[in-house]
């Protein structure tokens, strides 16, 4: 199970949460990677450092031949660790590990796979270049992200489309959700949107600032919450302090409860530029929130007008209006959180059925190996 890096995400919380249903049900499974808060030697002595946020560009941006020179060298780190303790498959998260194992597997036939999680639109070609030369299989998370692999290149005969599922929600504590709501609102508030998110460029959080202070022009009462942390967290304070937004504006940084905070919410915002399938749509909907969402990636799989909202990205006429409709609203909003928990029932949203079909796929490409 071989990912860029552990860092705190969701790639690397699928991967692990896959690797550890494939631990329990038999399956020897070693996780691979730059280690990071999340997984690396010192809580699994079986890990397989490997430097793949280098051959990525790292967190600054690393040039062609530095990355070239990491991939090589990352390659040859795996080559080592596979000949000494040989897999029936690897399964690759991001670009960067695909392109490792490989180079690492020349010669040889261990399958791999590949599973699609996103990304920048103008890396999409790129991508898709990278799918079709290096895995037996891409697993995109949403069909709109399949078949856009497809349109670029990839043989339709190796796209699969398999949900992420996503982890039943912690139980609430009512006493601490009310103290939250009523800490966030303040005293002038009675209305919360909160949304849960790296502080990346990917997020568009720049967008959401704006909406802000849009949504407050017309409704002072409501108040929006970020929950996260980034590199971009700095930059997005400084941002939402020059645009006078921090009256209705409250960033919560880094939080391990993040579902008392959904709990906590009238409405979840996500300003996305692209995305994949976002959990954090389905947390919010555990939550009985309506979710409003910019059109990118596999939104529409998850949002439709009986949940919530989907608005074009970066649109803040558009996203303001959506959240006041929905805010405002509150019979729209009681119909949408039972519409949402319905929607849960499906079985795209049970990890266990969504590993079982990942581990039917192993099967199938080890059997034709």
């Amino acid at each position: 199970m071989f990912c860029t890096k552990f860092g705190v995400g969701g790639i690397a919380r699928h991967a692990l949460e896959l690797g550890a249903w494939l631990r329990e049900h038999g399956h020897n499974v070693t996780f691979a990677g730059t280690p990071g808060p999340w997984r690396g030697p010192d809580v699994d002595p079986e890990f397989v450092a490997i430097g793949s946020q280098e051959v990525s560009g790292g967190d600054h941006g690393a040039g062609m031949m530095s990355r070239l020179s990491a991939l090589a060298k990352s390659a040859a780190t795996l080559r080592r660790h596979l000949a000494r303790n040989p897999v029936d498959l690897i399964h690759a998260h991001e670009s960067a590990p695909a392109l490792i194992s490989k180079l690492a597997t020349l010669g040889g036939k261990t399958p791999i796979v590949l599973t699609f999680h996103g990304a920048e639109p103008s890396r999409m070609k790129q991508y898709a270049s990278i799918a079709r030369g290096c895995a037996s299989r891409v697993i995109s998370v949403s069909e709109n992200g399949a078949d856009e692999l497809v349109r670029l290149g990839l043989p339709r005969a190796r796209a699969v489309a398999i949900g992420l599922g996503v982890k039943p929600a912690p139980a609430i504590d009512e006493a601490r959700v009310a103290e939250l709501r009523s800490r966030l609102l303040g005293e002038d508030a009675s209305r919360l949107v909160v949304t849960v998110a790296r502080l990346t460029p990917q997020k568009g959080v720049e967008t959401l600032i704006d909406v802000s202070k849009r949504v407050r022009e017309t409704a002072p009462d409501i108040r929006f919450v970020v929950v996260g942390d980034g590199p971009q967290e700095d930059e997005l304070r400084a941002l939402a302090e020059k645009e006078n937004a921090l009256d209705g504006l409250h960033f919560a940084g880094r939080s391990e409860t993040p579902h008392l905070y959904l709990n906590a919410a009238d409405a979840f915002l996500l300003t996305s530029r692209w995305e994949a399938l976002p959990f954090t749509i389905v947390e919010a909907y555990q939550a009985g929130l309506p979710a409003i969402a910019t059109d990118c990636g596999g939104v529409k799989e998850l949002i439709s007008p009986e949940t919530g909202r989907v608005t074009p990205i970066g649109d803040v006429e558009a996203i303001s209006a959506a959240v006041l409709e929905v805010v405002r609203n509150d019979e729209l909003r009681r119909r949408m959180s039972a519409a949402a928990r319905l929607l849960l029932r499906e079985d795209r949203f049970k990890p266990e059925v969504m590993h079982a079909r990942v581990e039917a796929l192993y099967r199938t490409l080890v059997s034709e190996s």
